[in-house]
């Protein structure tokens, strides 16, 4: 497996492209098992940017109508779903607050759009 140098934390392993399409299939996983009648998914950070190593986590922001209406209130039911997938750490956004952050120009929302790999339930859905 080629390595490849991070100033900040020494030598990671760059996986094949396969894995970042495992990862993707553990994400679609997931949220088949969220309780929502609708969801889709973002992959963001390491994974989205195809730049993760064996220890990094799978950032994913949820997105779905059908979502608790507080924050608070979302945690469980997106943690309650990790079983035998927990290195997702995922948020939950309804496809309003999404639009909203996005035409606020949030630089988190922004950052997710630019590098987030879109995952429907049945499906990738691109970049």
């Amino acid at each position: 497996m080629p390595l490849s140098r991070s100033s900040q934390s020494g030598p990671r392993a760059v996986l094949p492209s396969n894995s970042s399409n495992q990862r993707l299939e553990r994400v679609r996983a997931y949220l088949a098992r969220l309780p929502l009648t609708h969801a889709r998914g973002i992959a963001y950070g390491s994974v989205g940017r195809r730049a993760f190593g064996m220890a990094s986590d799978t950032d994913l922001l949820v997105l779905s109508d059908d979502l608790p209406p507080t924050v608070r209130e979302r945690i469980d039911p997106l943690g309650d779903h990790r079983t035998g997938l927990a290195e997702i750490d995922a948020i939950g956004w309804t496809e309003a607050e999404w639009q909203r952050r996005l035409s606020e120009n949030e630089p988190f929302a922004a950052l997710i759009q630019r590098e987030g790999i879109a995952v429907e339930r049945c499906g990738l859905t691109g970049k």
